[in-house]
């Protein structure tokens, strides 16, 4: 699971858009690590000797198989003002362990209390500073933080 939070300020919810691509650094099962995958949930690929598909396939160096990252659930979950640790997306990893993932926050959407909607999210320093001009309010996305959970043998069950 990787999970999100931040203050929202003057915003009533932000959801990534769902276009957006996870930016996420991995650890491969042999031990090498990538610090600049990126997951497309619209790409599926199909994996080698199997039926299914992922949405990201890698051969890591040395390596006999592939390592894959598919997404599980079909949309990004919304962050609402007032959340604390709000799971944005599962991903079933095979052969690599997600260890962090990078936040573009022009990637997000993000919505007024009044019901406008904000997509042109240019961030600086890893925050977000606006205006609402119909509420004559700042808004702003701050102190951004992310995790991320690992589950082992099917969803629910956490490994500390």
């Amino acid at each position: 699971e990787i999970q999100f939070k931040c203050e929202l300020e003057g915003l009533a919810k932000i959801q990534l858009q769902p276009s957006a691509r996870l930016n996420v650094k991995a650890r491969f099962s042999n031990g090498e690590t990538h610090d600049n995958l990126w997951v497309d949930r619209k790409e599926e690929v199909e994996v080698p000797g199997s039926k299914g598909t992922v949405n990201l396939l890698v051969k890591p160096k040395g390596a006999k198989s592939h390592a894959t990252i598919k997404f599980e659930g079909k949309e990004y979950s919304e962050y609402k003002e007032g959340d604390e640790w709000k799971t944005v997306a599962c991903l079933d990893c095979r052969g690599l362990e997600v260890t962090e993932w990078m936040v573009h926050l022009e990637d997000f959407i993000a919505e007024t209390p009044s019901g406008e909607e904000i997509t042109d999210i240019e961030a600086e320093d890893g925050e977000y500073y606006g205006y609402d001009e119909k509420a004559d309010a700042e808004t702003g996305i701050k102190s951004v933080e992310t995790r991320i959970i690992k589950s082992k043998g099917g969803k629910g069950k956490k490994r500390k």
